[in-house]
């Protein structure tokens, strides 16, 4: 589960003086006392910052352009009935800080996957049910078109799936992208075969205007448990959401599940149909090869980290390998 990955972009770890400074618009005359650098996420920093009266907020630095933090932003002042961080303050100037920053309310839980690492059959089961809720909470939410948000949350670029545009998005990857040096010819043309094999499905995915969290797995989500039940605390890391099709975040969150021991599938996707979320015909083959765009849009760069590059080469030939086992995957409607 992108255990060891390399970082995209580089790590910061302002020191104590200089978050003081920047945190100081919004605390006024409260000080910081402690920042703790927290795990997850391979763009964007996150601090825990602790006040003198231990007040705990999270500091989220975004090293690469405001957009991204501002997609955020909206996206979590949008949520209703979704437990997320509360954005409390931000700055994108870059006067103060040469990046662009928010401050977000903490949220107290451990990441689901620390649940699921256990595996404790009961404990796992209800993690995926409470996983596949939160989820279908998520996708009722939807817009107009599908496509990328400009900084208003208006669509600034479509994005309709079918075949010929999947195609594309393989294609500038694996055939004249950086993912074909990483892969290897042999096997960037394999899943070039398999991609081209297969694209037609992608013409009947059915709606795509749903709101699409774009990185939807166990690491994005704080989990508590109380009296054996698991609660989902916080859904995080919003930056790449979008308008689309919610097979994309189905695919993310089963990247890693097998399907020859469905545990967590069963339980996550019953929960999701229970709480209304929509399914299309062989819905996991179509999720699973829209999730090849993420792979290999993963590899699409000059330049990875050996630990990445092994583990999408091992998630692209087990889809393959696995590929008919995917269709008779049972519904529960």
């Amino acid at each position: 589960m992108k255990s060891g990955w390399e970082r995209s972009r580089e790590l910061i770890i302002p020191e104590l003086d200089t978050v003081h400074q920047m945190v100081r618009p919004f605390l006024k005359e409260s000080e910081v006392q402690q920042v703790q650098l927290l795990s997850g996420g391979l763009n964007n920093s996150n601090i825990k910052i602790v006040t003198k009266t231990n007040e705990e907020y999270v500091l989220r630095i975004y090293p690469g352009h405001k957009q991204r933090m501002e997609v955020e932003r909206g996206i979590l002042k949008l949520l209703d009935g979704i437990p997320v961080p509360l954005p409390l303050y931000h700055d994108s100037s870059c006067t103060g800080y040469k990046y662009p920053f928010m401050i977000l309310s903490w949220i107290q839980g451990v990441q689901l996957s620390e649940i699921i690492k256990r595996g404790e059959k009961k404990a796992v089961s209800n993690a995926a049910e409470k996983a596949g809720e939160v989820l279908a909470k998520i996708h009722r939410v939807t817009f107009s078109a599908s496509g990328f948000f400009n900084e208003e949350l208006t669509i600034q670029e479509p994005l309709e799936l079918d075949a010929e545009n999947f195609l594309l998005y393989i294609e500038d990857s694996v055939v004249s992208g950086f993912a074909r040096k990483h892969l290897g010819t042999d096997l960037a043309e394999k899943v070039y075969r398999f991609s081209s094999a297969h694209a037609g499905m992608m013409d009947d995915l059915g709606q795509q205007t749903s709101l699409v969290h774009g990185d939807f797995n166990p690491l994005n989500l704080l989990a508590e448990e109380q009296k054996g039940e698991v609660h989902i605390t916080g859904v995080l890391d919003w930056e790449y959401a979008l308008s689309g099709t919610a097979l994309m975040d189905i695919g993310n969150m089963l990247r890693y599940e097998d399907i020859e021991y469905p545990e967590f599938l069963s339980s996550f996707m019953q929960s999701y149909q229970v709480n209304g979320g929509c399914l299309p015909d062989n819905w996991l083959q179509k999720a699973k090869l829209i999730d090849l765009i993420a792979l290999c849009g993963l590899l699409n760069k000059k330049e990875c980290g050996e630990v990445r590059i092994r583990d999408i080469k091992r998630l692209l030939l087990r889809t393959m390998e696995q590929w008919d086992m995917y269709r008779h995957v049972p519904g529960w409607y």
